[in-house]
């Protein structure tokens, strides 16, 4: 499924935007989101300030999908009016956007839930700059920040590249998109822990979890870290080539 996926996001590197078309193209770009949790961006116009969610289900029978609560009150309170909203995210290397129309909404425990028709197309709008490296489940990088909204949190990376990382946090603060947190210490095996600042790219609860889900970019590594970082992604990608099946 994952090389299919790749096939249906590729873009040419001389275009700065292509779209994914075609009702099974779609439902497995949704269908990917959902499985690797991707945390959206939800805009509805009006509204100044955009809402994160997530995809719960995908019905290829109904044409829809379900998505998360918006945690804005005001872009809730649009979108039930509205109707529609714009969705952006990242897959694979891919910034997504697509416009969505809502066909229902409901709760269900206290947490409101909007039932979505399948869009019509998909915009691809930027290629990721950095092979992104998973790391969970094989492979532990406990990673310390020292202030989070005011406290010091641990937590655990679920991914990381030459440009940024994915992490696991043990909090319930949320901080904003484009904040930037100081101090960050990931301690990459046998290679020593790596010192970072890092701007927030997004941040949402993990429920299943119990945990902050924050991906974010690095900001200003010295050239010292930059090189501990590339010798930990190729050595560890090197290794797990070894025990992948010929």
């Amino acid at each position: 499924m994952f090389a299919s996926l790749k096939h249906v996001l590729r873009v040419h590197r001389h275009r700065a935007r292509d779209a994914v078309s075609g009702r099974k193209r779609i439902i497995a770009v949704l269908e990917q989101l959902k499985a690797s949790h991707e945390l959206l961006s939800v805009s509805v116009a009006g509204c100044q300030t955009a809402a994160t969610s997530a995809i719960l289900s995908v019905s290829d029978d109904r044409n829809c999908f379900m998505l998360d609560e918006l945690s804005v009150p005001e872009l809730h309170r649009r979108f039930l009016e509205q109707r529609k909203a714009v969705v952006r995210g990242r897959l694979h290397g891919m910034e997504l956007r697509f416009a969505c129309r809502l066909l229902s909404a409901g709760t269900e425990g206290g947490i409101a839930l909007y039932e979505v028709a399948i869009p019509a197309r998909v915009q691809s709008v930027q290629r990721r700059a950095h092979f992104r490296l998973p790391l969970i489940p094989d492979l532990a990088v406990p990673v310390n920040v020292p202030r989070l909204q005011g406290k010091r949190v641990a937590g655990q990376a679920f991914d990381l590249s030459a440009g940024g990382i994915g992490a696991l946090l043990q909090t319930r603060s949320i901080p904003s998109r484009g904040e930037i947190v100081s101090g960050w210490s990931i301690a990459l095996p046998q290679s020593g822990p790596l010192s970072a600042n890092v701007e927030v790219r997004f941040a949402r609860l993990d429920a299943t979890r119990h945990s902050l889900r924050l991906g974010g970019r690095f900001v200003g590594l010295d050239r010292k870290q930059e090189r501990k970082l590339a010798l930990f992604l190729a050595e560890t990608q090197r290794k797990r080539r070894r025990f992948e099946p010929r």
